[in-house]
């Protein structure tokens, strides 16, 4: 379970309880404080110090071994207190002193056995850095006492022993951590505590009074020799302890819990005038210094040529874990190259048309080739679809094979595998039988459902799709890959998601196309029926003002005929009734046209209305040598419609078709169907005469519109035809052709009492 990161509350708090730990540390032995007391005075005597010194046997004892082993020609046999310190000097007793001191107070090897921190390494390594710090500093800066560095770089990293002393188990979990990561120890102290070792070593020396020598070089002693501050007074000291760390470690003498080395020795020491011949003089007697300045502090006693064998186990033993390290981050980069090369290859194989089963095909494809190596399948299904379609890429195929699944008869199938996709915190691997059942039924038999994974491809919360494949080894292999694994899902997933956008789009844009054609079509209409009632609306106007004159016409020209006795004159005068009473029935067939009586509909049987019509005109049509047949399906639907009306538009119809064959005889056919979609019942009326071009087909519903010889036809059968079809919620359409025929389809509606007991035709009335 992963640990939420500490909050910059938690860790501040966390520093004050180190702080406050700090104080409950041992204080400086009251021997070394008083020594840092008197030492710094201008009057201070010889005996005074030895006087202090006799106060602790086996201080003096030490101080008395370090006179005999000092160039101060001092034999043991008659070797005292006196003769050492002044022979010594203050200030090379006060250093040894409180090395001794100190080291005693912060614990000696000994302690803290069995934990993390290596205590007896630490130490080592402390004392490796001050005497190589001692050593080098006689190149680097001869104004410094040399016993001053010694103890700046044996107390160089105490922050280390307080963190291990306050905080065990904290300090240790840093110290397994770098370990680990073979890092650097101080990053990890800030990671995890908030403080590093060189800040509590700071507060520490403060805590003890020790000298600013000390402090500076316990505070500074990591930053780079350029990088230290202006205000830095013991500038020379903390640089050469900085060198003489790196040289430690260098010789892998002890333990420092700093894997990282920023710089080598020869770097260093160019940058503060040491040459690489000192440099190596140093590193050949640091081994014999540390044996003989072990003593002094209460370590064992160590051999050099031991202390070389041990340097070189650690070296050997560090190596080891390098390699291994560098082995599993070889394992590591090859893992995310493999990914790497999958991403990119899919980013660059896609294009901005590829539809959404093309990206399943690459995908499956890609995958088949860098992870799989065996079946493998990818699908896509969007949140509101209930139909899934991907790509599957069998072992032995050398190209993908598509499928689509319609899921509309399991819709919580689909639910239930989304909220089982997208249930916990974190992407996973999971075996593909928990959720996706439908996949082995209908998609591919052929995979092993116990071994076949999955991962789910999410975008933006919603699941888009998934990759399945078979896995014998299964999901423990990817443990170590999931943060790859996911980057690949998440990659794959917007690929998908940008599909289906894609076809969305496709679709939406076909929609548009359609929808503004019939916007077309229904702007044309409009108008049509706009210029037909103006038209509508001028005759009835036209009819009322012609109506009065014309009945006084026809009637006076009647009254005269009655009475005239010239034959001649009498002909002529009914000629003027007879066109008289003609316009009379212009005017009412514009008056009908402009304002059709309002329909009355009922439910009507389609048989009988269309029996009507064709009987109407059989006469006419069989001296036009034109047959007139019915084929109506076996069951139809009762229409809703003004019978009469839609009779005379029928009737209407007939008649042109008729009249298309021009005297050469032929056959009009009228046929029905039922769309049970639209809940519509259609009839056509089809000729083969002479058909229509695309311009007269387009005008046919105008009024007085006729390609007919003149006084045949005023051009309003059609045009009312199609006011009566559309008045009783129809529609009215013609198709044609010139020298194949003509079609006329009409679209009715269906009663609703009728609709779900259609009539028998075939049965009878």
């Amino acid at each position: 379970m992963n640990q939420e990161p500490e909050t910059k509350r938690s860790k501040s708090k966390k520093i004050e309880l180190i702080i406050q730990q700090l104080n409950s540390l041992p204080t400086l032995p009251a021997v070394a404080a008083r020594l840092l007391q008197i030492t710094v005075r201008n009057d201070t005597q010889a005996e005074e110090v030895v006087q202090l010194i006799e106060s602790d046997p086996a201080l003096a004892s030490r101080i008395i071994t370090m006179a005999t082993r000092a160039s101060t020609g001092i034999k043991r046999q008659s070797a005292s207190l006196s003769k050492a310190v002044v022979l010594l000097g203050f200030e090379a007793v006060r250093n040894a002193v409180l090395s001794i001191k100190v080291f005693e107070a912060l614990g000696g090897p000994d302690e803290g056995k069995g934990g993390q921190f290596d205590r007896a390494g630490f130490w080592k390594h402390s004392l490796a850095v001050a005497c190589a710090a001692k050593m080098l500093v006689r190149h680097i800066d001869r104004r410094v006492d040399p016993e001053e560095v010694f103890v700046c770089g044996l107390l160089h990293d105490m922050g280390k022993v307080a963190l291990d002393a306050c905080l065990p188990k904290s300090f240790a979990r840093v110290v397994q951590l770098t370990e680990s990561a073979r890092g650097n120890i101080a990053e990890l102290e800030q990671r995890i505590l908030g403080i590093d070792h060189t800040v509590v070593g700071k507060r520490l020396t403060e805590k003890w009074n020790l000298p600013e020598s000390i402090k500076e070089t316990v505070w500074l002693h990591h930053h780079y020799v350029q990088a230290l501050p202006e205000a830095v007074k013991h500038r020379s000291i903390v640089q050469t302890v900085h060198l003489a760390d790196i040289l430690a470690r260098e010789q892998h003498i002890g333990y420092s819990g700093n894997y990282y080395l920023t710089n080598s020795t020869q770097a260093v020491a160019g940058e503060l005038g040491c040459s690489a011949e000192q440099v190596d003089q140093v590193a050949r007697r640091l081994r014999e210094q540390i044996s003989e300045r072990g003593v002094l502090l209460g370590l064992d006693e160590m051999d050099p040529e031991e202390l070389y064998h041990e340097a070189l186990c650690e070296a050997n033993r560090e190596l080891g874990e390098l390699n291994l390290h560098l082995q599993q981050q070889n394992r590591n980069l090859r893992e995310r190259s493999v990914y790497f090369e999958l991403l990119s290859e899919l980013t660059g194989s896609l294009t901005a048309t590829q539809s959404l089963v093309d990206v399943c095909r690459l995908i499956a494809d890609l995958w088949q080739r860098k992870m799989a190596g065996g079946n493998c399948a990818v699908y896509s299904k969007e949140a509101d679809e209930l139909i899934i379609e991907g790509a599957v890429k069998l072992k032995d195929e050398a190209q993908a094979t598509v499928f689509l699944v319609d899921r509309t008869d399991d819709p919580e199938a689909i639910s239930l595998e989304t909220a089982d996709n997208e249930e916990g915190a974190g992407f996973r691997v999971k075996p593909a039988g928990e959720s996706h059942g439908w996949f082995f039924e209908q998609v591919s038999p052929g995979f092993e459902m116990a071994s076949t994974l999955m991962i789910p491809l999410r975008h933006g919360g919603e699941t888009v799709g998934g990759v399945l494949w078979e896995q014998a080894e299964g999901a423990r292999k990817y443990q170590g890959q999931i943060n790859y694994l996911a980057a690949f899902a998440a990659g794959a997933a917007l690929a998908i998601c940008q599909a289906q956008k894609h076809q969305e789009l496709l679709r939406l844009s076909e929609q548009l196309a359609q929808a503004n054609q019939l916007l077309h079509e229904a702007q044309r209409e409009l108008v049509r029926k706009r210029s037909m009632a103006a038209v509508g609306e001028m005759a009835c106007g036209a009819a009322h003002e012609v109506n009065n004159p014309l009945a006084v016409v026809v009637g006076r020209s009647q009254l005269l005929a009655s009475s005239e006795e010239d034959s001649q004159r009498r002909e002529i005068l009914e000629t003027i009734s007879h066109c008289g009473q003609e316009i009379t029935k212009i005017v009412s067939e514009l008056m009908e046209f402009a304002k059709p009586s309002l329909p009355k509909p009922d439910s009507v049987r389609v048989e009988e209305l269309i029996n009507r019509a064709a009987d109407a005109l059989r006469d006419q049509a069989a001296r036009e040598n034109v047959q007139i047949e019915v084929e109506l399906p076996g069951t139809l639907p009762e229409i809703f419609v003004d019978e009469e009306q839609i009779i005379m538009a029928v009737r209407e119809l007939i008649l042109n078709a008729i009249e298309s064959y021009q005297g050469q005889g032929g056959t009009v056919r009228l046929t029905g169907d039922h769309s049970e979609l639209e809940n519509e019942v259609m009839l056509e009326v089809i000729d083969q005469g002479c058909g229509m071009v695309e311009e007269t087909v387009q005008k046919a519903f105008d009024p007085f519109f006729s390609l007919r010889q003149a006084g045949r036809s005023r051009g309003l059968g059609l045009s009312r035809s199609s006011r009566y079809i559309g008045e009783n919620g129809g529609r009215l359409s013609l198709r044609s052709k010139p020298g194949t025929g003509t079609t006329a389809r009409l679209v009715l509606p269906v009663c609703q009492m009728a609709e779900k007991h259609p009539v028998n035709l075939e049965a009878g009335f």
